[in-house]
């Protein structure tokens, strides 16, 4: 029988964690968020656990080689890089003056940077982010390219591990179930640096400690011949279309360059709706009938004397609507996407004064 241990076991809260984002001074170098002065400011709160997940050959099996006694011949490290999901809620510091580089007044603007954003001030406290197709990776954005800007991501477990990554690049998803948190989910890519034990940094964020979540309340929805006959919207999802690929460069130390974002789909707005009076109305025929719609599908969130708006260009649904039930009342799941042109921003995030 094995002796008992009198070392003493503990298990960590998962919730007793930090992550720490800051927008790299070079592209190719690690720059440590949690160093400097003021480093606690680089904090970003995180909603659960984030998902570091080892990309590439990783751990090179070789069960494929022959032996008299079968089984693996001894396995090898291959290429590695840092596949990342995290999940934050949305901030924004509504009324502040922001210039075309979304400054530093947000604590998630070194991710929102590192999208390919086409950033601009439309005036006042004004700033709208547009969905471009186009990617480049610099350190300084500029007004000429809106640059994407790479990070270095440190996610620090209390008395735990510290995992690390540079060059990372990022696109976001939005979501938001009626009365509840908007939340924005991350998918980031970076380059590899090996796990650590943690190093004891101290969040202090951007705002106040108590900063409250923007909720899903107050929010006005317009499509011209669409809409007319919603009496309630329950649920929505915003996506981007953006992707991001890994870039193969055997010249790199572990193999991968920077990710690579493309608009792989056109971005869209998806939304649980109920439709009353109920009766045959536009839904169906308009999918059927691959309808392009004239006017763009806004969908506004009134915060106070501001507001955040999401306009869809070119609106299209993307497949038939799904009916289903809520507290009992039926409803309908439609999705649009917004089909792109020379003209217009085929999406718009736009945070204004009303």
């Amino acid at each position: 029988m094995p002796a008992i241990t009198t070392t003493p076991q503990y298990l960590l809260a998962s919730n007793l964690s930090a992550v720490f984002i800051k927008t790299q001074a070079t592209l190719g170098a690690f720059d440590d968020p949690t160093s400097g002065a003021g480093y606690g400011n680089n904090a970003v709160r995180v909603v659960g656990t984030p998902k570091f997940t080892p990309r590439g050959a990783a751990i090179i099996q070789r069960a494929d080689v022959m032996t008299p006694w079968g089984g693996n011949q001894s396995s090898k490290t291959g290429g590695l890089g840092w596949d990342i999901t995290l999940t934050t809620e949305l901030f924004w510091q509504l009324g502040q003056n922001y210039d075309a580089t979304l400054s530093t007044l947000t604590q998630l603007h070194a991710l929102f940077l590192a999208s390919p954003w086409a950033v601009t001030n439309p005036g006042g406290d004004d700033a709208q982010l547009a969905v471009q197709p186009l990617f480049y990776a610099e350190e300084v954005r500029t007004t000429v390219n809106l640059a994407t800007q790479p990070f270095s991501i440190v996610y620090e477990e209390t008395g735990g591990k510290r995992f690390e990554a540079y060059d990372c690049v990022a696109v976001p998803k939005l979501s938001w179930e009626y009365g509840q948190k908007i939340s924005i989910e991350w998918t980031i890519k970076g380059k590899w640096l090996p796990v650590t034990d943690a190093t004891g940094a101290v969040p202090t964020y951007r705002g106040a400690a108590t900063e409250p979540p923007l909720v899903g309340v107050d929010c006005n929805l317009s499509l011209s011949g669409y809409f007319d006959n919603v009496n309630a919207v329950s649920k929505v999802t915003i996506d981007t279309g953006w992707a991001i690929n890994d870039v193969a460069d055997f010249r790199e130390t572990h193999g991968f360059g920077l990710g690579f974002i493309n608009l792989a789909a056109s971005p869209s707005i998806e939304l649980d709706v109920a439709d009353l009076p109920e009766g045959n109305e536009s839904d169906w025929g308009s999918a059927e009938a691959n309808t392009i719609f004239g006017g763009p599908l806004t969908l506004s969130l009134n915060v106070g004397s501001y507001a955040i708006t999401f306009t869809l260009a070119n609106p299209q649904p993307a497949n038939f609507p799904t009916p289903g039930e809520l507290n009992s009342y039926r409803t309908n799941t439609v999705k649009f996407q917004g089909i792109p042109d020379s003209a217009t921003p085929v999406m718009t995030w736009k945070f204004e004064g009303v």
